[in-house]
C-alpha cells in the first residue's frame, strides 16, 4: 500500500482504518483471521512494531482479539462496533433508549430485555479477558438466541412507534386552505 504524502494520519492509523473498512464493508467478517503483525508489515509496508501497534489498537476498540498461538481474529461484535451489520450495511444508530410511559406491559418488556443483553455482554466481555473463547462463542450464541426470541418485541416497538407517528400527525392542527383568488374587477368606465 503507497503512502500518501499528503495524508497526515499516522501509518499505523491508516492500517487501523483499512482494517476497519474492511470490516465495515463486508470483506471481513467476525472469526475471520488476520495477518500476522510481519505479513501486514509487508502488506502496507510498514515496520513490523507499527504493524504490532495497529493490532493493539484494534484490540482496544474492541473490534478483534488475540488467541495466543492461534492469532488476532475479527470480533464476533465487530460490525455492530463500528455500526454495520454482519453484511457491510450501516445500521441505524440509537442513542438513547426509548421511555414508553403510556404502554407499562411493553415498557417492562423492553426493560427486561435490556438488563439480560447487558447480562449476556458482560458474559462476553469477561470471556475475552479471561482468554476463554469457548465461553466467548457459547455467550455469544446466548446473546443471538436471545435477540431472536425478542423478534416480537422488536415488531411491538416499532409498532407502537408507528402509532406515535401517526398520532402526532393527528394532532397537528389541519393546514389552512389556501383562499381561492379574486378575479380582477374590470373598469365600467375605461
Amino acid at each position: 500500500m503507497p503512502h500518501d504524502a499528503d495524508d497526515r494520519r499516522a501509518l499505523f492509523q491508516r492500517v487501523v482504518d483499512d482494517i476497519v473498512d474492511q470490516i465495515r464493508t463486508g470483506k471481513l467478517t467476525p472469526g475471520d483471521v488476520l495477518p500476522t503483525a510481519r505479513r501486514m508489515a509487508d502488506t502496507y509496508g510498514v515496520a513490523s512494531m507499527t504493524a504490532q501497534r495497529a493490532l493493539r489498537e484494534l484490540q482496544h476498540r474492541g473490534l478483534t482479539y488475540a488467541v495466543v498461538g492461534k492469532g488476532t481474529f475479527v470480533h464476533p461484535q465487530a460490525p455492530e462496533r463500528i455500526g454495520t451489520d454482519a453484511d457491510g450495511r450501516p445500521i441505524a444508530a440509537t442513542t438513547q433508549t426509548p421511555v414508553i410511559s403510556d404502554n407499562p406491559a411493553l415498557n417492562r418488556r423492553l426493560a427486561l430485555y435490556l438488563l439480560e443483553r447487558d447480562r449476556i455482554s458482560g458474559k462476553i466481555v469477561d470471556a475475552f479477558m479471561n482468554k476463554d473463547t469457548a465461553a466467548a462463542w457459547q455467550a455469544t450464541e446466548e446473546l443471538a438466541t436471545l435477540q431472536q426470541t425478542h423478534t416480537d418485541l422488536a415488531d411491538d416497538l416499532a409498532a407502537y412507534e408507528a402509532n406515535l407517528g401517526r398520532a402526532a400527525a393527528s394532532e397537528a392542527p389541519e393546514p389552512a386552505e389556501a383562499p381561492t383568488p379574486k378575479k380582477a374587477r374590470r373598469n365600467p368606465k375605461a
